[in-house]
């Protein structure tokens, strides 16, 4: 038993060290956190949850072996877990939302340059990230860009060369109409999968914390308080 929580407790802290492992990135976000897909999350937070949840129960049995303050340890801990569940995946959300609105504010920008001579292709990136940015809720451009009109397009480029890796793009990205459009469409695409995996982990983050744990958590405390 207690090699198991050893092992346990090695898993957990080789995943946050991984985690705050940080690279640079554009906006102050964790890209670490957003490079992953939505099981590892999920696997992740359920060890952090379920990790926290074991370790309270082993310490009430080991000091206390009243069986119904033990019963109340586990409704608690159980309740506890999720609550801490909830809060590893809100970390993850968060980093996320960053990155998201980050992104779609810079793209509104090179769209907004763009669009001083009106095309069908331009306006459809226009319209997808501000529809990024009205699930985001926040117009979030990073501090290289802030202040910078949408006339500066070499400081907007400058910017989108140096940070492209966070979308996974790699040829040069000129003043050119069709090199900065070929970009933007393949960081819409980047986009759209990653709000994807948001939205997943939102639904999840509401599901896990919330009423059921704190009903888990009184129903603990009623027991403790009866025993």
């Amino acid at each position: 038993m207690v090699k198991h929580l050893v092992n346990l407790l090695f898993v957990n802290g080789v995943f946050i060290f991984l985690v705050h492992k940080r690279k640079k990135s554009a906006g102050g976000y964790n890209i670490n956190l957003i490079d992953q897909p939505t099981n590892y999350f999920e696997f992740s937070a359920a060890l952090i949850g379920i990790t926290s949840a074991v370790v309270a129960i082993l310490l009430v049995a080991q000091f206390d072996p009243n069986l119904m303050v033990v019963i109340a340890a586990v409704f608690i801990s159980l309740g506890t877990g999720r609550q801490i569940f909830a809060s590893a995946l809100d970390v993850v959300t968060t980093n996320m939302n960053t990155f998201l609105s980050t992104w779609a504010s810079t793209l509104l920008l090179l769209a907004k340059n763009k669009l001083m001579v009106p095309t069908a292709e331009w306006g459809s990136i226009e319209t997808r990230v501000e529809m990024v940015l009205i699930s985001m809720g926040r117009y979030n451009l990073p501090v290289k860009l802030n202040g910078i009109k949408p006339e500066s397009l070499e400081i907007i480029l400058e910017y989108l060369n140096e940070h492209k890796w966070e979308l996974e793009y790699q040829p040069a990205i000129t003043c050119d109409d069709s090199s900065c459009l070929a970009f933007a469409q393949h960081a819409t695409h980047q986009m759209k999968d990653k709000l994807l995996i948001y939205n997943d982990l939102n639904e999840l983050q509401e599901r896990s914390g919330g009423i059921n744990a704190v009903i888990l958590i009184a129903l603990g405390t009623l027991i403790w308080l009866i025993s």
